[in-house]
């Protein structure tokens, strides 16, 4: 089954009915296309490739034209500073020196002092690479003589800056990262000065760095020193003050063995608060054991159980009555010796109770003297406490004294210590900065360094030829594929019609190769000629057949005959924004393939003001549609046939006056009913449709209008405004024809002929 049959089948199944209106294009946020951005390179390689050569050249002249440049390197190490007095921690201590310090230092390497003193020393204001001469006119000579005087001082102030900036431009400081080393480059056209230059300005730092610590240790300690005498004259008065205060208010003072100096009576009170702290303790003591006479247990005194005579007394006692106990049984109280005992009984008993007595007299006077002698230390201890308190009044502004005694004291030695530290300093101070690798004269230059110049240039020329690319393609407002159509239009892309370029195979002359695709089947050479000449291209003809043009003629018929749910539109206009759309050449090829498909078609010239229809098919300029509207003939009279079997031509006959009163005309309305009713398909080549009324007049004749617009080169805008004029008149748009697109850089179509080459191929095999 071929592809044309395929077609009829699918012409004559029921279709949906949503395929007669133009669906709806909901927004969808697509991703980034790299294959979209590739084709808008390709489309604007020429760009690109202009911008690359343009700044390629630009780079190669600039750097052909530049003097070489030799830059000579040092390599400098600064350290932490090193202290006065190095002490035994701080040898073993890791060196850490802060970034802020490091940074200031790199900032004082190119500072402007540091720059006239080098620039100074090598007389760099004298060379013709920093202090160029200027041209002097010879019409500004005399007028600059007489001028000369006034302006000295600010040509030299202005001739200093120049030196100045030009020095600091070719000098560079490059910290080594993680280290403590920087390295110190300058520029020069001469090798020799560009080393002697970076030497004389690391020796100007190092020596700055130590001319700099030695001014600002002489400067510290003549302000120590001053502040010293001042301070030695403030100490000498506050401990007149202190020792004339302790004179008028009685104080003395001692010294304690802590250092600390103690006040007498405060001493002699703690002395007195301690003795009487003791007394109080033996009076409770004492007044137990008082309290205890007083009740009348004298048995249970400690004086009295420990005496060893009563002790004895009691043990003879205890031995008596037990021999009493051992005679009582047998013997009467009157028995010699029961009254024996009983009388040493009664002896003994009488010498313990006057022992007892004796020690009970002894414990009350014990006490008596104890609370006696404690009543005493504590009046002496008021009287004590009273003359503390007074000393203790005075010695408030005593203390204060003291201690701004102390205080200046301190002052007086630390700045005393900070001077021996600051004159031990200025002689012992050494330079925490010293160059590693001191600078040689280079015996190549640095720059102009060509190949990356070249490379840089490439990189930039490249960016911007995108840049511009893009840039373009962002300003550029025209259909350029069938994704502009249903973005800006919302109308269905019918078809996208190759271009003449596209279509050329490669390798190929062109001009033969448009020779052999414009003769049409069953035509002399002299038509075919006349089609050279004219440009027209026709799917009909021998070379065009396979080609990509006819299968997007196919695409377009396909359109066309699935566009409505029931059946197809019979009557179509085709009709462009502006003229040059290709609107003809549209017309007449779907015409053609409407009728390889069977379909009986009539092509209609609706163009009264400039018609092409008759070139294309290669057809007399006879009496045609122009004749129908302005007479009484019948317009089947006057059908011409284009020699391709179901195609008929109705062309339009001489140019009328009134071109867009005689489409309005009901005649005209009379023909489009009766074509419609005879042929199958009725296509009208129309005039452009903006600035002229004839397209939106044959719009509202027929059931269908497709747009068509030139790729890459009908503004959007325009298109627009031809859609919205169809629109306003109650006319039906099908979509819109692409035209004159260049596929092989449109990836949906640049395998075709792959595709035919591989089909040819299998038909051979």
């Amino acid at each position: 089954m071929t592809g044309d049959d395929r077609i009829r089948l699918f012409d004559q199944a029921p279709r949906p009915e949503h395929y007669g209106e133009p669906l709806p294009i909901a927004p969808v946020e697509a991703a980034p296309d790299l294959r979209a951005y590739g084709r808008i390179l390709w489309k604007r390689r020429w760009t690109v490739f202009s911008a690359l050569v343009v700044t390629l050249t630009a780079t190669l002249i600039y750097t052909v034209k530049q003097k070489p440049l030799y830059r000579a390197h040092a390599m400098l190490e600064v350290e932490q500073e090193n202290p006065n007095i190095v002490t035994v921690e701080r040898l073993f201590q890791l060196q850490s020196v802060s970034p802020d310090y490091l940074e200031t230092q790199y900032k004082i390497l190119r500072s402007d002092t540091l720059a006239r003193q080098v620039i100074e020393e090598d007389h760099l204001d004298r060379t013709k690479e920093f202090n160029p001469p200027t041209r002097a006119w010879p019409w500004r000579v005399s007028a600059e003589s007489s001028q000369s005087a006034a302006r000295g001082s600010s040509a030299n102030s202005a001739v200093e800056q120049r030196v100045l900036r030009a020095f600091e431009n070719r000098l560079s400081v490059d910290p080594v990262r993680r280290s403590l080393l920087v390295q110190v480059s300058f520029d020069s056209e001469n090798p020799e000065r560009a080393a002697r230059v970076v030497n004389t300005l690391t020796t100007a730092y190092i020596q700055e760095n130590l001319r700099t610590h030695f001014e600002a240790t002489k400067q510290a300690s003549a302000w120590l020193s001053k502040q010293l005498d001042q301070l030695k004259i403030k100490l000498e008065n506050s401990q007149d003050a202190l020792q004339r205060y302790a004179e008028a208010n009685g104080l003395l003072f001692l010294e304690s063995n802590t250092g600390q100096t103690e006040n007498i009576v405060n001493e002699r009170l703690q002395q007195l608060q301690g003795e009487l702290t003791k007394a109080q303790a033996d009076l409770y003591q004492k007044e137990s054991l008082y309290r205890l006479i007083q009740s009348g247990d004298t048995g249970a005194l400690p004086g009295v159980f420990d005496n060893k005579m009563m002790q004895q007394l009691t043990v003879q006692l205890a031995d008596l009555e037990r021999q009493q106990a051992q005679l009582a049984p047998n013997f009467k109280p009157g028995y010699p010796r029961m009254r024996e005992i009983q009388s040493q009984i009664d002896r003994i008993q009488q010498v313990l109770e006057q022992q007892r007595a004796q020690a009970a007299r002894h414990i009350e006077d014990e006490y008596l003297a104890a609370a006696r002698r404690t009543a005493l230390l504590r009046g002496a201890f008021d009287a004590q406490q009273r003359q503390a308190n007074l000393v203790a009044e005075k010695s408030v502004q005593y203390n204060i004294l003291k201690r701004e005694v102390e205080t200046n004291k301190q002052l007086y030695q630390g700045l005393l210590e900070q001077l021996k530290q600051a004159g031990i300093s200025s002689g012992l101070k050494a330079s925490n900065i010293r160059v590693v690798d001191p600078a040689v004269p280079p015996a190549r230059p640095d720059s102009p360094r060509i190949m990356l110049n070249l490379a840089f240039g490439f990189l930039l020329g490249l960016g911007g030829g995108v840049g511009l690319a893009f840039l373009q393609d962002h300003l550029d407002n025209t259909l350029k594929n069938q994704s502009d159509i249903e973005t800006f239009l919302r109308v269905p892309a019918l078809a996208v019609i190759p271009s003449h370029r596209s279509l050329l195979p490669e390798k190929a002359n062109h001009r033969q190769w448009m020779q052999k695709a414009l003769v049409a089947p069953g035509r002399n050479h002299g038509a075919a000629r006349r089609a050279t000449a004219s440009g027209w291209l026709r799917v009909d003809s021998e070379s065009l057949q396979q080609s990509a043009l006819a299968e997007a003629f196919r695409s377009l018929r396909t359109s066309v005959l699935l566009s409505a749910a029931t059946r197809p539109p019979r009557s179509l206009v085709i009709i462009s924004a502006e003229p040059a759309e290709g609107k003809t050449t549209i017309c007449g090829n779907l015409a053609i393939s409407l009728a390889q498909l069977g379909k009986r078609v009539l092509v209609v010239d609706a163009d009264l003001r400039r018609p092409c229809l008759h070139a294309f098919f290669h057809l007399r300029e006879s009496a045609g549609l122009v004749d129908y509207l302005t007479g009484d003939c019948r317009w089947d009279g006057l059908v011409q046939y284009a020699g391709i079997r179901n195609l008929a031509c109705l062309v339009s006959g001489p140019l009328p006056p009134n071109p867009s009163e005689l489409l309005s005309s009901e005649r005209m309305k009379a023909f489009l009913r009766e074509a419609a009713a005879e042929y199958e398909f009725v296509l009208i080549d129309s005039p452009p449709l903006l600035n002229l009324a004839d397209g939106r007049i044959l719009g509202t004749m027929v059931e269908g209008a497709i747009l068509v617009a030139k790729g890459g080169a009908t503004p959007r805008e325009l298109v627009q405004r031809a859609q919205f004029c169809l629109s306003d008149v109650g006319a039906r748009v099908l979509g819109v024809v692409l035209n004159d697109v260049d596929l092989p850089r449109d990836e949906n179509y640049a395998h075709y002929h792959h595709y035919r080459a591989a089909q040819g191929e299998g038909a051979r095999g």
